[in-house]
């Protein structure tokens, strides 16, 4: 007579465990989130284990460092941040396919935009208007604030924010300006938004004064400054 072969539930399970197969389970899918049926199709628990540990799917993915799923009424803002860094990572205005989960650059699905704002076309029109014309030379709601340095004098804050770094990318094509490198050409290449004028040596975090430079470029810049 064949002997059954038990294969118990475990209990009590430690968070970190839950986590680092959580986390697993999205790598395998190569996404940046996942979906309580994703995980009980290549989950080591199960949903249900991991809900009742958490209290909710969305408080167990952000124990996880993983991407909200279903959210709703998401900020316009953080909506045209995500399309931001996208565009950055991508070298390029991105197009819808782009917004494909198993790519996992996006944090958001073309259907969300599709909703927010009708169409794909329509999103990237009023991602434009908010960061502001790249033609216009300035962005006027992307003025980063004003500090104080050790001197008391008035200065803009070094930190580029995302508004303003979107319009420089923008800008220059999402080409480095030293060596023409980009991540359209290279998947390589990483851009960053860089101050001509160190803002350590009295630059100040305007548009005229940014510029942007692939990874490489910028330390060898950094280097030499």
């Amino acid at each position: 007579m064949k002997n059954f072969e038990l294969k118990l539930r475990r209990r009590n399970i430690p968070d970190a465990d839950l986590i680092v197969d959580m986390q697993r389970v999205a790598k395998h899918l190569q996404s940046q989130s996942i979906t309580k049926v994703d995980y009980d199709l290549h989950g080591n628990f199960g949903a249900t284990t991991i809900l009742r540990k958490f209290g909710g799917w969305n408080k167990a993915l952000d124990a996880a460092g993983l991407i909200f799923t279903n959210r709703i009424n998401i900020p316009e803002e953080e909506l045209f941040e995500n399309l931001a860094n996208l565009w950055q990572a991508l070298g390029r205005q991105p197009v819808g396919k782009d917004l494909s989960k198993a790519l996992g650059k996006s944090k958001f699905s073309l259907g969300t935009y599709e909703k927010r704002f009708g169409s794909w076309n329509k999103a990237l029109v009023a991602f434009v208007q908010y960061v502001g014309s790249p033609d216009a030379g300035a962005v006027a709601d992307a003025r980063v604030p004003i500090e104080r340095d050790h001197n008391n004098r008035q200065r803009t804050t070094k930190k580029i924010n995302w508004r303003l770094r979107a319009t420089v990318l923008i800008r220059d094509s999402c080409i480095c300006r030293m060596c023409g490198a980009s991540p359209s050409k290279d998947s390589s290449v990483t851009l960053h938004v860089d101050h001509i004028k160190p803002w350590t040596k009295g630059g100040e975090t305007v548009i005229e004064n940014l510029q942007t430079l692939c990874s490489v470029c910028n330390v060898g810049k950094s280097n030499v400054l």
